[in-house]
């Protein structure tokens, strides 16, 4: 492993870009995804704020991490939050759901 002679830290801990590229490309697809599968009639305007968590979720990915440590929270950060990207509105039409059937009886 070589040292990076600007920071004197090992070169494998200063190529974090496409790592974080790697998550923020899928995230709006997954989004788009996500929507495009969900049976949801309608998206009220209001319910794309929550997506801000799971997209936070792959900003912080950009980052760059100084520890092993730090880096595998980064990248298990970014794989989640592209997955519940895809999956926020099937888990909103479940918690609809729900809610339907327990005030209909």
């Amino acid at each position: 492993m070589t040292k990076n002679p600007v920071s004197g830290r090992p070169d494998e801990r200063q190529r974090w870009l496409p790592v974080a590229v790697l998550f923020t490309v899928p995230a709006p697809a997954a989004v788009w995804c996500g929507r495009a599968t969900s049976y949801l009639p309608g998206f009220p305007p209001g319910f794309v704020f929550l997506y801000a968590v799971p997209l936070a979720m792959v900003a912080f990915t950009w980052i760059p991490p100084r520890t092993d440590a730090q880096r595998r929270r980064r990248l298990a950060l970014g794989g989640t939050g592209c997955l519940l990207a895809f999956l926020y509105p099937h888990a909103l039409l479940v918690g609809i759901l729900v809610l339907w059937a327990s005030t209909a009886g």
